[in-house]
């Protein structure tokens, strides 16, 4: 996710660039848009990728915190089947970590942008992006509670 991220944040993907690649797409299966029809397609498309991209970088941290946690303290107990499921998928100090970790690498990228010409930075996909692994993290934690209300039932 780090590269896909990182491999995002050049000039050949920034807007005016993903807007002529969108246009020559929709061009190729005969669609045709006005320019402020494909200006918002491209907005949509672009912020839905933060989206989901720092969504999946937020989970994928929260499974390297879990794994590795796992890996050294419960991999016995897990084996033995006296570990609670919540407690296998989620901790809140492993939550944390994996938005602190998420938000310095969108930092990261935006300050990254600001220094590309043909990109801008915003701290305003900062806060998306954080908010987009924040609503992964709540997603895997109502994954785990009704998880856990299955395994009482």
């Amino acid at each position: 996710m780090l590269t896909l991220i990182m491999l995002e944040s050049t000039d050949k993907m920034s807007g005016g660039h993903t807007a002529q690649l969108l246009e020559r797409v929709l061009l190729l299966v005969g669609i045709h848009l006005s320019h402020s029809h494909l200006h918002l397609l491209n907005l949509v498309l672009r912020k839905g990728g933060h989206v989901v991209g720092y969504g999946l970088l937020c989970f994928c941290w929260l499974l390297l915190f879990r794994g590795s946690h796992w890996l050294q303290h419960e991999y016995m107990r897990s084996i033995q089947g006296t570990i609670h499921v919540r407690r296998m998928w989620w901790r809140a100090e492993w939550a944390w970590l994996a938005a602190i970790f998420t938000m310095l690498v969108a930092t990261a990228d935006e300050l990254h942008q600001m220094s590309i010409p043909s990109r801008t930075g915003s701290w305003w996909d900062v806060a998306m992006d954080t908010a987009a692994g924040l609503v992964a993290l709540s997603l895997v934690y109502a994954k785990a509670a009704w998880l856990c209300r299955q395994e009482a039932a």
